[in-house]
């Protein structure tokens, strides 16, 4: 049995990330999976607020934004505001927003020990929202035999992704696609993507063929000055034309003739 693989590429991102704080009395901290997601994606992040000096009665409070560079509130958080109790960690829920860009993520702690004024302290991370690579790729089995729940991966770059796992169920002589959107802020460049057998697949699939890598180009030159630029001087050039097309000759009549 063998599985024939097509692709194509549309262009168009764990380990512990965010910002975390420390004084003499209290640590707070924002503390996510990634801090890369698609246009108008979901990202989770846990904050905590710790107090470690003696008290009686303890208020802690915070709120949370999202602004993009101009300082524009974007996408959405939830909750944005609420109570925290010491030492235990609360999950925000982030939606991003449909515009790829950076954008700075806040959460303002406010903590009252004993009744006492409120002391202020703010943590915050930058996230970058980008629009996906969509890989999709077509398999064809040629065997004889169904494939049901057969768990695939895309590997990009020579690293398996694995939130791209795949179950596939495709019948003999069949085919089906399977599509991924890889979410990433890697610079323009070649990248090469390929599927892979998972291996909690039961039985021995040695003969199928799947694996073959596939080459595409990730981002674009700005062209934006080149365009602008360019239509100026189109503009100039038409100016030019039509001045000379519009000049009057002038008619300086027939040479006197000799006496």
């Amino acid at each position: 049995m063998a599985i024939a693989i097509f692709a194509m590429v549309f262009a168009a991102g764990a380990v512990m990330l965010g910002s975390a704080d420390e004084t003499d009395a209290a640590t707070s901290s924002i503390r996510g999976d990634t801090n890369v997601v698609k246009v108008s994606g979901q990202l989770e992040y846990e904050i905590i607020f710790q107090e470690s000096e003696s008290f009686s009665t303890l208020d802690i409070t915070y709120t949370a934004t999202m602004k993009n560079t101009s300082g524009g509130y974007a996408g959405s958080i939830s909750p944005s505001s609420g109570s925290l109790s010491n030492g235990v960690s609360s999950t925000l829920k982030v939606t991003a927003p449909s515009t790829p860009g950076k954008y700075i993520l806040s959460v303002t702690f406010v903590e009252k020990i004993d009744g006492g004024e409120g002391i202020v302290s703010e943590k915050s991370v930058t996230i970058t929202v980008v629009k996906p690579v969509s890989l999709t790729s077509k398999l064809t089995n040629n065997s004889n035999v169904d494939f049901a729940d057969f768990a695939v991966y895309f590997v990009v770059d020579g690293k398996r992704i694995d939130d791209s796992r795949t179950l596939i169920t495709v019948k003999a002589k069949g085919e089906t696609t399977v599509s991924y959107d890889w979410v990433t802020d890697s610079a323009s460049g070649t990248h090469r993507f390929s599927l892979v057998a998972g291996e909690e697949n039961i039985g021995d699939y040695s003969d199928i063929i799947i694996g073959e890598e596939h080459e595409f180009y990730f981002g674009h030159a700005d062209y934006k000055f080149v365009n602008i630029l360019l239509v100026i001087i189109l503009v100039v050039l038409a100016i030019i034309v039509l001045y000379l097309y519009r000049k009057p000759v002038k008619n300086y009549g027939k040479p006197k003739s000799r006496r």
